[in-house]
Formats: structure tokens, C-alpha cells, sequence
């Protein structure tokens, strides 16, 4: 786990940030997107356009994405909602930027991803999208601090600036009693909120959320919705993945995966 998380976030970080200047679209440009409408580039923070995706089962290419078009505004909280089979995490792979589309046009933050070598999306997913993982992804032999702070370091901060920078979310997400413990000694809803912490601390453009109840019980699965809610509130946007209606309800706007396509 340790070797798996490390590896990740060191090769995020390892691309300059000049990278991001070929690859935005200027934000005075509009796109064309479904049903017609324009958006300029500013408000948008999610737009997908004609994407899709399949996978080769033996000589047959099977479809998975079918013409996806899809828009979240910055600011907005969305939920992604549907059952096993649906596409839904190949979805948020495509969202989260793991994964690479067959054709269509994506942009993130208004930048071309579509056209951003697959060896640049590091940089991208390091410095755009902040993950929340269903089962937490802590390095169990780090303490509260360390697993925070551990996207920071890999950035090249120092362990001062990084603890510094770390104050307000620590305190905000009600840890900071909890700094010096690890994993093991905490609740699975502490647990989610020490993930929400790690997620956040990058000031990210965008929180993708997969399945993140999902390991816990029900009274800590509404206090981490009620956190998203507060947290949409603040103006982050938050685009949650799930298979359950009760907890897609707590999104302000619910789209439907169904066969690979959106329904809203």
C-alpha cells in the first residue's frame, strides 16, 4: 500500500507546470456542447462531448461509454448514479483523468484533455482533481498529519510548509485532536474525513468522490454527505460517483448511468 500510494503521487508530481500552458483552451472560447447550447469556459468546469470508450473482449470490442455529454459547472455538486455494470466507474476513470477516452472531446478546468498526452495526465490529476476513495487509501504506519500532507511533499514542499498549509483544513474537517494517530485508531468516519483532508489540501479544481459511504455505517455516511454538502457550500465543486439513490440524494443534481449512457 505504501509503495502503491508513494509511486502515485511521485509520479503526479514529477511534470513542470508548464505543461499546462499548451494545453489550456483560452477562457474567452466557447464550445459547442449538447442540445446546442454555449458555454464560455469560464463557468464550466466539466464538459464532455461525444465520449467513447470500449474494451477488446477477445476479438469483439466491447462498448462501455455510448456518446457520453456531460457538463458540470464550477460550483456544482453531482452525483453519478448507477448499478454494477453501468459504466459508471469507467465514467469516473474518464472524469478523474486514469484513463484515456476512444473518441469525443473532454475539458477540464478548460483545459483540452482530450489532447494532453496520456504521459501529462500525472500532472493533471495532481494538480486539478482531488480522489476520495470508497476504502480511505491510508498508509496504515503514517499517522493523521502524514497521510495529509503526503500530496504536498510530493510537490516539493517542505514538511513546515506543507503542516502550515494544512491548519485550516485539519481544523475544518474537525481533526486536528487527531493528528498524531494512525489509521488503526480511528473510526471509519474519521477515516473519510482524514481522505476528504488529503483530498483538499491541493486546493483542487474538482472533488471526485468514489462510492464514499460505501465502507462506512449509516450515521458516519451522513456525517460525511453533510460534510459534502458544506464543503459545495464553501464552493467546491463535487462530483460524487454511487450506486445508491438515498446517498445520490444528497447531490444538488442527480444524471443516471445506464448502459454506458446519461440520462437526466
Amino acid at each position: 500500500m505504501i509503495m502503491i500510494l508513494t509511486e502515485f503521487f511521485a509520479k503526479e508530481a514529477s511534470v513542470k507546470n508548464k505543461f499546462f500552458t499548451r494545453n489550456f483552451v483560452p477562457k474567452a472560447q466557447s464550445l459547442q456542447v449538447m442540445k446546442g447550447v454555449r458555454i464560455m469556459m469560464e463557468n464550466a468546469m466539466i464538459t464532455m462531448k461525444n465520449i467513447n470508450k470500449g474494451y477488446m473482449l477477445g476479438e469483439e470490442r466491447l462498448p462501455i461509454l455510448k456518446d457520453i455529454n456531460f457538463q458540470v459547472n464550477k460550483g456544482e455538486y453531482v452525483a453519478i448514479l448507477g448499478p454494477s455494470g453501468s459504466g459508471k466507474t469507467t465514467l469516473m476513470n474518464m472524469i478523474g483523468c486514469m484513463d484515456v477516452m476512444d473518441s469525443g472531446e473532454y475539458y477540464l478546468d478548460g483545459m483540452a484533455i482530450h489532447e494532453t498526452k496520456e504521459d501529462d495526465l500525472t500532472m493533471v490529476r495532481n494538480q486539478k482533481i482531488g480522489f476520495i476513495f470508497q476504502n480511505y487509501q491510508l498508509i496504515p504506519t503514517y499517522n493523521v498529519m502524514q497521510n495529509i500532507i503526503m500530496p504536498l511533499l510530493m510537490r516539493g514542499m517542505t514538511h513546515e510548509e506543507a503542516e502550515e498549509k494544512c491548519k485550516n483544513t485539519i481544523k475544518l474537517l474537525g481533526l486536528d485532536h487527531r493528528i498524531g494517530h494512525k489509521p488503526n485508531e480511528l473510526s471509519g468516519g474519521q477515516k473519510q474525513r482524514v481522505s476528504i483532508a488529503r483530498a483538499l489540501v491541493g486546493q483542487p479544481a474538482i472533488l471526485l468522490a468514489d462510492e464514499p459511504t460505501g465502507a462506512l455505517d449509516q450515521t458516519s455516511g451522513r456525517e460525511v454527505l453533510k460534510l459534502f454538502r458544506e464543503l459545495n457550500d464553501m464552493g467546491n465543486t463535487i462530483v460524487m460517483i454511487t450506486h445508491d439513490l438515498g446517498v445520490a440524494q444528497s447531490a444538488k443534481r442527480i444524471v443516471r448511468i445506464v448502459d454506458g449512457q446519461l440520462q437526466e
